[in-house]
């Protein structure tokens, strides 16, 4: 089966420095994949690339069998593919609703945005009760915590009806319960749609991802499962050479890295 999202031979450059050299990756439909590795390994910068924020300097973007390679990021959106980053971009003087309800109009015509629009659609109540923000529905995003307002714009996503989700250190900031909450979100969201995590809190991956894929000095160093992935003495090395601690062994042939 043809995966969803296949990035091929991606290089990209700038000026001396090369930031992603030959990354090849695919994801399939409904995937919870998880991408790590030091800072400086090409993670956001491979992110970038998907979403038309960055173009390549080499290599091809699939997504759905369809060369998107090097479009502009609104007809990448449309397309079907959506994002988070690291810090929660929401409308702070806008309800959350509305914030939801605004991130929906993108598919709606001239005439239907210019309507007045009463009460909180069903569509907008679903999204809302989704990512546990129902009961918040009128109280300004502005005032949301560092958590709420990444679950806010995760409903942000999912009101658009993406195919791909990508989410750049969804749980950085958060505490041990909203951390908790986003793995539950994230394990239930990748029922429906695939889902690409950036990630830092090795904790959080060992817990709910269930594919990683490693990258270092941009390339893949290697991938797999959990277990797989924090038992490969490359991974291992990397982290190790980034004064990033090495606990013992968690289960037989795994190693625990934080």
């Amino acid at each position: 089966m043809e995966p969803l999202l296949r990035l091929s031979e991606i290089k990209v450059v700038f000026g001396s420095f090369t930031a992603v050299d030959g990354v090849d990756l695919s994801v399939a439909e409904r995937e919870l994949r998880f991408l790590i590795g030091p800072n400086g390994a090409g993670k956001t910068t491979l992110i970038d690339v998907i979403t038309g924020r960055t173009r390549p300097s080499g290599g091809r973007v699939l997504f759905g069998g369809v060369d998107i390679t090097g479009r502009r990021e609104h007809a990448i959106v449309r397309a079907g593919i959506g994002r988070t980053f690291q810090t929660a971009t929401v409308f702070e003087r806008l309800s959350v609703a509305d914030n939801v309800d605004l991130a929906a109009s993108y598919r709606m015509g001239p005439l239907r945005l210019l309507r007045r629009r009463r009460g909180i659609s069903d569509a907008v109540a679903a999204v809302l009760e989704r990512v546990g923000l129902l009961r918040l529905a009128d109280r300004g995003a502005g005032v949301l915590s560092h958590g709420q307002r990444q679950w806010l714009e995760i409903g942000m996503l999912l009101a658009q009806q993406p195919r791909l989700l990508l989410l750049d250190e969804p749980v950085a900031g958060m505490s041990a319960a909203e951390r908790e909450r986003t793995g539950e979100l994230l394990t239930e969201i990748s029922a429906d749609h695939t889902v690409v995590v950036v990630e830092h809190d090795m904790e959080f991956l060992r817990r709910y991802a269930r594919d990683v894929t490693v990258l270092h000095e941009g390339r893949v160093l290697t991938e797999g499962t959990v277990a797989r992935v924090q038992a490969d003495p490359r991974v291992q090395e990397v982290y190790l050479g980034r004064d990033v601690r090495v606990a013992e062994p968690v289960a037989a042939g795994a190693v625990e890295v934080e």
